[in-house]
């Protein structure tokens, strides 16, 4: 096993040309003063939960220690300690802390517990593991294997989790991913997206209405948290929340309660919480466009999906996997394709600034092209993709990638229900059932691997 030169506090070790693990140098966290005082921790882990929740890596026995209260994580560049909006806060050096940077040696209070920071001189490992697949995930690169053991290690627990990262990257697969490892995997998992509908209707879809509660309010309406009782619910574009639900969203989490719109009575809900985002929220916290408490009520874990030029090594086998999902769809009229290899080695400097959405709709495009060659011999995919990468879209299959992303998105958040993604859509049900045939060969992404 051989280590890669260190760029920071992680390094990859190699087992021939596979990483294998990512080494962290060590670090304690002793208990100075409290009721647990004496007690020392060796987290192996790059997120470190502490509070009193049994779930948490460090467990405190002290009453004015909020169930999950503080976190700290390992970066590239150093340890960071983060107060998670509990009831008490976190103090350094008597210093009130939402987060702050930890050196060797650093004591810091929660409630009436102190603790102190310790770095050691032995580093731990995390071993990656070397499946390239995960409940839907494809990766072979360290990048994603990583993020394949943090899905594994957070799937149990019902805490909250916030995935960060650029659009495109597959943050819902992510997502959906931990619910199917989570003892909620046979309940529903529901989605919202804060940013498709006006702050109205994301008021209702998260919470619900009764009858009456506004205008078109014809009937009442369970909102996500209801209709997710026992299961998960994942909110998209978290960062779009309009400011004054944000406060309703934490109170929800807070008290696992909800109150539909226009209702008097609140209602208990089991739900575990998973949001995603692709905002700078601590950016917008501090121009005050985001609550902190809610941020630290949501990020509990985080989890960081890397853009597709972070993992370059995954681009043929996402390729291949779409292909692969083209062909099934149209065996008759797809050639053998002879040369995707050239076509994706061509792609390796590329940025792919759309991530894997971007290389999807690549394939995609190309495999319609391969369709269209006339009355001869089909087009080879890697041809065709060589012929779409060099062009931007044309306006018609803009229109239908839109149109086919809409529909899909639509659905589900009314989880198949044509009638409820007609009124969500503000369109007739045969409207809708138009667009689903001419879109007969669209296909599953969303519920697929990217």
């Amino acid at each position: 096993m051989t280590a890669a030169p260190p760029r920071g506090l992680a390094t990859l070790l190699h087992g021939g040309t596979l990483a294998v693990a990512v080494q962290i140098r060590g670090f304690a966290i002793e208990v100075v003063e409290g009721p647990d005082a004496g007690k020392r921790f060796e987290p192996r882990s790059r997120s470190v939960v502490i509070g009193t929740d049994p779930s948490a890596d460090v467990v405190l026995n002290d009453p004015y220690v909020s169930r999950v209260h503080a976190r700290i994580d390992v970066q590239q560049t150093g340890y960071v300690l983060r107060d998670l909006g509990s009831r008490n806060g976190t103090r350094v050096a008597s210093v009130w802390a939402r987060e702050v940077w930890l050196g060797d040696d650093v004591a810091f209070t929660l409630g009436t517990t102190t603790l102190r920071f310790r770095l050691l001189d032995a580093p731990f490992e995390l071993a990656l593991p070397r499946e390239e697949s995960f409940e839907g995930l494809l990766g072979r690169s360290a990048a994603m294997r990583e993020v394949f053991a943090i899905c594994e290690r957070v799937a149990p627990s019902d805490v909250p989790a916030l995935l960060v990262g650029e659009t495109g990257t597959g943050k819902e697969l992510v997502a959906r991913a931990i619910h199917a490892r989570s003892r909620r995997k046979e309940r529903a998992f529901v989605v919202l997206d804060c940013a498709a509908l006006s702050p109205t209707l994301v008021e209702s879809e998260l919470f619900g209405h009764e009858k009456g509660a506004f205008t078109s309010a014809v009937s009442a309406h369970e909102g996500v948290f209801e209709r997710a009782d026992g299961g998960t619910v994942f909110l998209d574009e978290l960062g779009e929340l309009p400011p004054d639900l944000q406060p309703k969203l934490l109170r929800a989490l807070e008290t696992g309660e909800v109150r539909r719109l226009g209702g008097t009575k609140t209602i208990k809900v089991d739900v575990r919480v998973i949001a995603a985002t692709n905002r700078d929220l601590v950016g917008m916290i501090a121009e005050n466009r985001f609550r902190a408490d809610l941020y630290y009520r949501l990020a509990v874990v985080q989890v960081t999906v890397p853009p597709l030029r972070a993992r370059r090594d995954d681009v043929p086998l996402l390729a291949r996997h779409f292909a692969e999902r083209a062909r099934q769809a149209r065996p008759e009229n797809m050639a053998d394709d002879l040369d995707l290899d050239r076509v994706l080695g061509e792609l390796r400097d590329y940025g792919w600034p759309g991530n894997v959405r971007e290389l999807r709709n690549l394939v995609e495009r190309a495999s319609i092209l391969s369709d269209l060659a006339g009355t001869g011999a089909p087009k080879p995919l890697g041809q065709a993709m060589a012929e779409v990468a060099g062009r931007p879209p044309t306006l018609r299959e803009a229109r239908a990638a839109a149109d086919r992303a809409y529909v899909e998105d639509v659905l589900k958040r009314a989880d198949g229900d044509l009638d409820r993604a007609a009124e969500i859509a503000d369109v007739h049900r045969k409207t809708l059932e138009r667009m689903l045939r001419e879109q007969r060969r669209a296909d599953t992404s969303d519920d697929d691997a990217e």
